[in-house]
């Protein structure tokens, strides 16, 4: 149990981001830092686009970033964040597979990631952690990592993609089409043609078929 005592050596956090696009999620973790951290500011957003301004106004103590928001890129979102407030940490809370995505976003300078169904003390945990400037890593990725060092774990070939890669898979699986994908990525549709390609290529998928790509996104619990 959490007690005034213990939040009283805990990290100062004076300004919060939470960018989630279900209100409910948000309303919880305004509840959480409140009661627990009480800080001077917490900024809400729903999108990335909604996020943007705070981002380039405010320095944040932490900043709490969904992956899964209808018109948000969370690869290019992540990279604006860096760009913008390098030495803020961002706490990926998600509903995805922590299996598939996580090793990509650490890489790419998140600090700790963290389903949100896991129970409030872990949450509060991980979010002790990041605001000492550590990484956080769940339990359950600690021992996948650890097969993984050994050469047991599982063989993932979204690994393989890089994230610009990442991305376009992402969005073809989710259905959208090259001319979307451009005005997306603000890339050519040439570009995102020769991505496509290096996509199945990578994965070992002939033809262009988009029903294998999805079927092993579903195996690997991509979607």
């Amino acid at each position: 149990m959490v007690t005034l005592q213990t939040y009283l050596f805990w990290p100062c956090m004076r300004n919060v981001l939470i960018i989630d696009d279900h209100e409910v999620v948000r309303a919880g973790l305004v509840l959480m830092l409140s009661s627990q951290f009480q800080p001077e500011v917490i900024k809400e957003a729903e999108n990335e686009k909604q996020s943007l301004p705070f981002i380039k106004d405010i320095i944040f103590d932490l900043i709490f970033l969904d992956l899964n928001m209808p018109d948000s890129d969370p690869v290019r979102l992540i990279h604006y964040i860096k760009t913008c407030q390098p030495d803020t940490p961002i706490l990926v809370f998600t509903m995805q597979e922590e299996t598939v995505y996580a090793r990509r976003f650490y890489a790419m300078g998140v600090k700790g990631f963290i389903n949100k169904a896991s129970a409030n003390k872990e949450i509060l945990l991980a979010i002790q952690t990041v605001l000492q400037n550590r990484v956080y890593i769940s339990s359950n990725l600690k021992g996948l990592l650890a097969e993984s060092i050994v050469g047991g774990g599982t063989y993932n070939p979204f690994d393989l993609l890089s994230d610009r890669e990442f991305e376009v898979a992402r969005d073809l699986i989710s259905g959208k089409s090259i001319a979307e994908i451009a005005a997306s990525l603000s890339i050519d549709k040439s570009t995102v043609s020769t991505y496509k390609g290096k996509v199945y290529e990578k994965m070992g998928i002939t033809n262009n078929n988009l029903a294998e790509l999805i079927e092993v996104a579903r195996m690997y619990k991509v979607i």
